[in-house]
């Protein structure tokens, strides 16, 4: 018969098997192996006070060297293969211990047995694999058969089973993010998320790991989907999402100069909903000097002005100006620049920025990236309502029009005489 379920747990009973846990060590060699091959990273301080805005938007500033911040070790990790070439008995649980089981759960067949078998309500089968998935934990999370197993298992079991597998991957910081960023261990914390959605006490806990984690999660793709269903899933519960708000004021801006990271965080901002989305946002906004020099930040500004939001758009704009023409000159801060000349809002005080610098304006339509950032200026004021800076700004290039035949500097040539003609 099926076990009744337990009444839900109550905060002592969660202390107190919170500190049960808090030395546990993963039973599993496979996962101590790991931990001697790849040991947690030290957090590098990125910017004081979690923010590194110049004092004055209007100032320069620089931005950090991150270049060496991608940590490989959390974009690879992988499960052990535990493949196993097993001989099906016509009662597989026949003198079988916690180690038969697991290897039954990683196989493909065995896999799709025990979850059969999860099925049937034996309360005592369901106990036996109980104790196999609090031994084995990491192996059998990670598992690309094995993860089904614990699917059907955290379906099935009790309260008390739910609230003590909860405890052992949530109290354990470094199974919780290699169990996350594996292919087959973020599907299994999904579904952990899923079954506890609706039990505060062991959200909680989940929770309050996602927040702890946040960043290491964030800069990889399996990771950022388990903080990524968390937005979508508990977003009825503001209380606890605001955990996961909080980890990303704090870490937006560093993971908006990672090479992953800067998806991810494009594909949260996607998802953000509440309070806390202007705040994030306007973090990023008034950061856009620095985020646009970066190979990946200036995708993350991109993102924010493409949201169309005129508050954000001048916000943005503003933090840029006296540094459009450097960014101009610049693979990343061109695509920027580009980007804040499409809104009409804007347009206006960027050409004005360039007409005001008339000694700089040659050597922007003749650079590399420079001459499409001229390109799209001509192109955004030949609107009824800025031709007058398209004339203004035709005239100056036309100063000096000879110096711009050769190199890069064609294109802009050529745009110019083009335009002469079909008028």
């Amino acid at each position: 018969m099926e076990t009744s379920r337990t009444h839900p747990v109550s905060e002592t009973q969660l202390n107190n098997l919170s500190l049960s846990f808090e030395n546990l060590q993963v039973n599993d060699p496979s996962y101590s192996s790991f931990n001697e091959i790849h040991p947690s990273p030290v957090p590098v301080p990125l910017y004081p006070q979690s923010t590194w805005a110049v004092p004055s938007l209007s100032g320069r500033s620089t931005v950090p060297n991150l270049s060496g911040t991608s940590n490989p070790q959390y974009e690879t990790i992988t499960s052990s293969n535990f493949q196993t070439s097993l001989g099906f008995q016509t009662n597989p649980f026949q003198h079988c211990a916690n180690s038969g089981i697991l290897l039954l759960a990683q196989d493909e067949q065995g896999s799709q047995y025990l979850q059969e078998k999860l099925t049937s309500g034996d309360s005592r089968f369901l106990d036996k694999v109980f104790n196999v998935v609090s031994e084995f934990t990491f192996q059998i999370i990670c598992n690309q058969y094995a993860r089904f197993v614990f699917g059907k298992f955290i379906e099935a079991c009790n309260e008390d089973q739910l609230l003590q597998i909860t405890l052992r991957i949530t109290s354990q910081d470094q199974l919780f993010v290699q169990a996350s960023v594996d292919k087959f261990g973020s599907s299994s914390i999904r579904k952990l998320m899923k079954a506890v959605a609706n039990r505060p006490p062991l959200l909680d806990l989940v929770m309050k790991a996602l927040k702890r984690l946040f960043r290491l999660l964030m800069m990889t793709k399996p990771g950022s989907s388990v903080v990524l269903q968390c937005l979508e899933q508990i977003y009825h519960h503001n209380n606890k999402n605001d955990f996961i708000y909080q980890a990303a004021l704090e870490h937006c801006l560093y993971l908006a100069c990672h090479e992953q990271g800067c998806i991810n965080m494009n594909n949260f901002i996607d998802e953000m909903k509440g309070p806390r989305r202007k705040q994030i946002l306007y973090l990023i906004s008034v950061n856009a000097a620095s985020l646009s020099r970066n190979f990946s930040g200036n995708y993350v500004v991109q993102h924010v002005l493409e949201l169309e939001d005129p508050y954000l758009i001048e916000t943005i704009c503003f933090s840029l100006r006296g540094h459009y023409i450097d960014l101009s000159l610049t693979k990343c801060g061109s695509f920027v620049v580009q980007n804040c000349l499409k809104y009409r809002i804007t347009v206006n005080y960027i050409v004005e920025e360039f007409l005001l610098n008339s000694d700089q304006i040659f050597r922007v339509a003749c650079d590399k990236y420079g001459n499409y950032v001229i390109q799209t200026a001509l192109i955004e004021t030949m609107r009824p309502n800025s031709l007058h800076l398209h004339q203004r700004l035709v005239t100056k290039l036309q100063q000096n029009l000879d110096s711009l035949r050769f190199g890069y500097g064609k294109h802009v040539y050529n745009f110019i005489k083009d335009c002469d003609l079909q008028n």
